[in-house]
């Protein structure tokens, strides 16, 4: 295939001038690598805070246990987590009983209810009592005391839904989540530059991470910019994840080509990877999802957005992925049996997902066709 990303080369250069210190860029198609780029202060190898670009392998690995029999998307989440057995409801300033059951599939399709409040009373109290010791399932334990949103199964709310999935995950199987990811996913693919506990030698690479102030300024931040990432036994399934570029394309291959990866290692089944990124977003959920309105043209998977308007880019329908809360993004496409994952590292810069992560996408497909 004859290909022409000058004009994606162009851009990522640019972005320099909007804010971005450094950046990087690679596309696969069909397991093999058709570019590699790296911009500003990035000089190509840097491992970033990922953030909620973890997410998609969580994803993986949870469909990965439901294929092995271990969980159904059906499963109730009280099965694994009893807490969840009582839920309630925010409802005109006072709390009900939920009127529907959470099940995983809830999760998965951020339909639970939860929200992303990382510092409720019930976590910083958990946090207290355990010296900030605690773990994946006893942090997610405590997202119960918080009274829902909505009903599970009636809206749709980005939240730490995923994490609740990744703590049922380890409730049903003993395992940590970091273990659960080696075993069935990372170790299959050969993948070792991703991590919920990063070396010193990725420490090391870690790159600068930068926040847009208030004032609008990109100024050096805090590398702890999320608290339950700062507690060391909790393994956060929407957001652990530290590694490069390099480490992610793997994972982002192997769902772009069938679930099979370029080392010929099947992770995931191809009716799975399709369930994944099956709009789940209707009724009440549709509503809520409109709202997010960086989406344009997506619905939501299993932990994914996924294309549903053709018109809204230059991918096409059923084109997915994720991003992450310091701009990293990645793009699979089982069309084309394309992958790609692009890397910055400023927190806050909502222009990523408005404006970056739009255009990036559609040069490469204007370079796939020039």
């Amino acid at each position: 295939m004859r290909v022409n990303f000058q004009k994606l080369t162009d851009y990522l250069n640019g972005l320099a001038a909007q804010g971005v210190p450094g950046c990087e860029m690679a596309v696969w198609i069909a397991h093999e690598p058709v570019y590699r780029h790296h911009a500003g202060i990035a000089k190509g190898g840097e491992t970033y805070r990922l953030y909620s670009a973890t997410k998609v392998l969580t994803a993986t690995v949870v469909l990965r246990l439901i294929e092995e029999g271990a969980l159904r998307l059906s499963d109730p989440v009280s099965d694994y987590l009893p807490e969840y057995a009582d839920l309630t409801v925010e409802e005109n300033g006072a709390s009900r009983p939920a009127a529907t059951q959470m099940t995983l599939e809830h999760l998965l399709s951020m339909q639970g209810g939860l929200d992303y409040d990382e510092d409720a009373p019930a976590i910083r109290a958990l946090i207290r009592e355990t010296n900030g010791l605690a773990d994946t399932v006893a942090v997610a334990r405590r997202f119960a005391a918080k009274p829902l949103r909505f009903d599970p199964g009636l809206g749709f709310r980005y939240s730490l839904c995923i994490d609740a999935a990744a703590a049922v995950a380890v409730a049903a199987t003993g395992k940590p989540l970091s273990a659960l990811a080696r075993e069935l996913v990372l170790d299959p693919l050969g993948i070792t530059d991703l991590s919920f506990h990063p070396t010193a030698g990725q420490l090391r690479r870690l790159a600068p991470q930068f926040i847009l102030d208030a004032e609008g300024r990109v100024v050096p931040a805090p590398e702890c910019q999320d608290r339950l990432a700062c507690l060391p036994n909790y393994e956060s399934g929407g957001g652990g994840l530290t590694g490069s570029v390099d480490g992610y394309m793997p994972l982002a291959d192997a769902l772009a080509n069938g679930g099979v990866g370029a080392n010929g290692a099947r992770v995931l089944s191809e009716a799975s990877i399709d369930d994944m990124r099956r709009d789940r977003q209707t009724g009440p959920a549709l509503a809520d999802w409109l709202r997010v309105k960086h989406k344009r043209g997506y619905g939501y998977g299993l932990g994914v957005r996924t294309l549903t308007d053709a018109s809204a880019s230059l991918s096409p329908p059923g084109e997915f992925g994720w991003d992450g809360a310091a701009g990293a993004w990645v793009m699979m496409d089982p069309d084309h049996r394309i992958a790609a994952f692009y890397a910055q590292h400023v927190v806050n810069m909502n222009r990523a997902y408005y404006e970056f992560h739009p255009a990036i996408r559609d040069l490469i497909y204007e370079g796939l066709n020039a």
